[in-house]
């Protein structure tokens, strides 16, 4: 790859490929390339290259794109113009290119963690025509505690620490919209059992009620909540791998509530959807009561274009922050004094993204390249071109208009997120090109060969298509695969080579 202090950047923008050499009988030339994004390879006498002459050109070309000016002069003064002209890369030679790839297209995927938390089951002793009741892994008297740890840039920036908080399972935090009993939530009475002699219990806090408190208090801190949301789902049917959200102020959460300790149960009825049902004194009489549903908690992650901090394009500063860094969750099961839960391995397990049901796990993994970056990029090559972006300044944005600035900005876009709040807009794929311009006559030694990285910007939705010119120059400058095991034959070889984030 290449690094700053040994490569001179240069950034294009592309929307339209300018490969045909003749257009109603005048041959295209780099003069031809005059709208914004108007990208060509151009010959060493400028005319534009097809794509066969661009796979086949033994003589040296140029990358040439289209300028960003509406207007060639400033002012109305002749003798301050030449805005239009196209911006071009050096002259590149096949043989001295040392290296190319493709940074591809991907959304940014938010981190996802769920833990399942599972029932143990039990024979009543007495009462209740033999049914089944719950039992639970987490003791009466004792609070079980999930220790949530959110690492990663946001949280650093927020805290200057990363996040974690200890919730715990045994207080209820009834929502507003939820509905408690008069008597409020029976978290681990004597009335537990609710078998027909009402002498035995099964022991320990309902795994429903555990869930839900995990839920509601993530969702209630004034931190966490700034960083991502905690969902609950229930198995409400036979099928173990069929899971509903419980929403708050559901009659799924009423069920639970309603249930306390005791649990809840399912009811299924023939065209009809299966129902949550708090266990009461009523239901002991089935001939099975006991609790099997599964409990799921997953807590997603904001992804960066969620948690940035996001600008207009008017305002547009090259020295703002913008975030690329993702977040990790961390949960650790553990007892009042912090030491592992021992008691409930077992039945409270991490669940895989291999996981057949939904939901399931889902790992981070971070956008290539933001519209910010694509816009530093370019700026930075207008810059090196005099064409500077004023910023600053009080009257800053009047410059830039007044310059031809203003619109450079707009044009590749900002990198807020979609109406669903997930997926970033703002996504480039970019092409790479890294040559040298050898020096001959240098006895000293004292100079190295002039390097120059070329990248081509092109947007991810209604971008450009270039894997094919890329992949056919490459071919022919010889260019290996990341394993340096040969010469690279596919587009795939050349998005290797660019990473896999």
């Amino acid at each position: 790859m290449a690094y700053f202090n040994s490569a001179f950047g240069k950034a294009f923008f592309a929307k339209t490929l300018k490969n045909v050499p003749t257009v109603g009988g005048v041959v295209q030339t780099s003069a031809n390339l005059t709208a914004t994004g108007d990208i060509a390879f151009i010959g060493a006498d400028y005319k534009v290259l097809s794509a066969a002459g661009i796979a086949n050109v033994a003589s040296g070309f140029y990358l040439a794109q289209g300028s960003f000016m509406a207007n060639d002069t400033i002012g109305n003064n002749p003798g301050h113009g030449g805005y239009k002209e196209t911006t071009k890369s050096k002259m590149i030679l096949k043989k001295y290119i040392s290296n190319m790839w493709i940074t591809e297209c991907n959304n940014e995927t938010a981190d996802t963690t769920i833990i399942e938390i599972a029932p143990i089951s039990g024979n009543a002793t007495s009462g209740g025509a033999g049914g089944t009741i719950s039992k639970s892994c987490f003791p009466c008297g004792t609070d079980p505690i999930l220790r949530v740890d959110v690492k990663g840039t946001a949280a650093l920036r927020l805290l200057n620490h990363n996040a974690y908080q200890s919730l715990s399972g045994s207080l209820p935090m009834v929502p507003k919209t939820g509905t408690a009993p008069a008597n409020g939530v029976d978290m681990c009475c004597l009335a537990q059992d609710l078998n027909a002699a009402a002498t035995t219990g099964h022991s320990g806090i309902a795994p429903s009620i555990v869930a839900i408190n995990f839920r509601d208090q993530f969702n209630n801190d004034p931190i966490m909540s700034k960083l991502g949301t905690a969902k609950l789902y229930v198995n409400r049917g036979a099928t173990v791998a069929t899971f509903d959200e419980v929403v708050a102020g559901s009659a799924q959460e009423t069920a639970i509530y309603a249930g306390g300790a005791a649990g809840v149960t399912y009811t299924t009825s023939a065209g009809n959807p299966d129902t949550l049902t708090g266990i009461t004194s009523a239901t002991v009489a089935a001939s099975s009561h006991f609790s099997s549903n599964l409990y799921r908690l997953e807590i997603k992650l904001f992804t960066s274009c969620q948690l940035q901090t996001q600008f207009t394009s008017c305002s547009f500063d090259t020295r703002d922050f913008y975030l690329l860094g993702g977040l990790k969750t961390i949960l650790s099961l553990q007892d009042e004094v912090g030491e592992p839960c021992v008691a409930c391995q077992g039945y409270v397990t991490d669940v895989l993204s291999t996981d057949a049901s939904t939901p399931k796990a889902v790992a981070f993994k971070q956008r290539r390249t933001s519209a910010d970056t694509a816009i530093n990029d370019i700026l930075l090559t207008e810059n090196y071109r005099q064409s500077p972006y004023n910023q600053g300044n009080r009257d800053s944005s009047r410059f830039r208009e007044q310059e031809g600035m203003a619109g450079i900005v707009t044009e590749l876009g900002r990198d807020g997120g979609t109406a669903a709040g997930e997926a970033c807009n703002g996504k480039y794929k970019v092409y790479h090109l890294l040559h040298n311009v050898p020096r001959f006559n240098n006895p000293s030694g004292i100079f190295d060969n002039d390097q120059y990285h070329y990248r081509v910007y092109t947007a991810c939705s209604g971008g450009l298509d270039l894997d094919s010119e890329w992949l056919n120059i490459a071919v022919d400058a010889g260019v290996t695969t990341m394993d340096g095991g040969g010469i690279v034959s596919t587009v795939a070889d050349l998005v290797e080579k660019g990473g896999n984030l």
